[in-house]
């Protein structure tokens, strides 16, 4: 009897041990579930506050964008037309009813080719704004034209390429304009290319804008992070709805794909 209780306190002590090792385990594995559900709430909130972020730079951008047109704009409002209306006033200030024909027709002279030169100015400045090719035709016919025009300057070879000429909504059309512009002019100023292809292609219900140089290149992580247009560019196609996607390198040119729902 005595051998039989010693067994089975035995038993009961292993018992109540293996009980309390699983509710040990039990706690354990609780306490590690709440621990990596913390862990993963925070990188969910932190990514969450990395986007919050990234959206808000995008609508400063935008804002900067608007400003940045405007000022353009009303610079060159008053320095072109500004001016050419200042210069015609004095002449035709100039004029009397005791001048003499001679300066009469001078001053009607110099005044007509003033105003000739305000007409091309106005022409050039209401063609920044809104390109007659994009507003009638489309964005297809505008970029088409923007590039033949930057490839007859001889300054470097654009190739054009579209399997698309339908057209999209007007908001859309004039943001991807302005990409092509800002894409165009860093290539210009900064990539030291000799070569520009764009490319125009409409699958199903997306829109794909495409463009490439084969300059030099650059880091994108630096470049993101110091702005250099790129914040620009991103904010036109987010306010519109599309996805930009960059691949460069140094040393290995740019390439960008605009992927939008048409």
């Amino acid at each position: 009897m005595i051998v039989l209780a010693n067994l089975s306190g035995k038993y009961l002590s292993l018992f109540l041990a293996g009980i309390f090792g699983m509710v040990l385990l039990s706690i354990a594995l609780v306490i590690f579930f709440v621990i990596y559900q913390r862990r993963i709430f925070a990188k969910q909130r932190e990514q969450e506050e990395k986007e919050k972020a990234y959206q808000k730079q995008l609508l400063v951008a935008a804002v900067e964008v608007q400003e940045t047109e405007r000022r353009r704009i009303a610079s060159d409002l008053h320095d072109d037309i500004g001016s050419l209306l200042s210069a015609t006033r004095l002449y035709l200030r100039q004029l009397s009813p005791d001048a003499s024909e001679e300066k009469t027709i001078d001053i009607k002279k110099q005044a007509l080719s003033i105003l000739d030169d305000m007409i091309q100015n106005t022409r050039r400045i209401t063609h920044d704004l809104m390109p007659p090719a994009l507003e009638k035709f489309g964005f297809q016919a505008a970029a088409e034209d923007m590039c033949e025009r930057i490839g007859n300057s001889g300054g470097i070879t654009v190739n054009f390429a579209s399997d698309s000429e339908a057209r999209l909504k007007p908001r859309k059309e004039v943001a991807l304009y302005r990409v092509l512009q800002e894409l165009i002019n860093n290539t210009l100023k900064h990539a030291n290319a000799k070569t520009i292809n764009v490319g125009i292609d409409r699958k199903q219900d997306y829109f794909y804008f495409t463009y490439s140089d084969d300059g030099k290149g650059f880091d994108l992580a630096a470049a993101q992070a110091a702005g250099l247009g790129l914040r620009n560019i991103e904010s036109r196609i987010s306010l519109i709805g599309g996805n930009l996607a960059y691949t460069t390198s140094p040393g290995n040119g740019l390439t960008v794909v605009v992927t939008l729902p048409s």
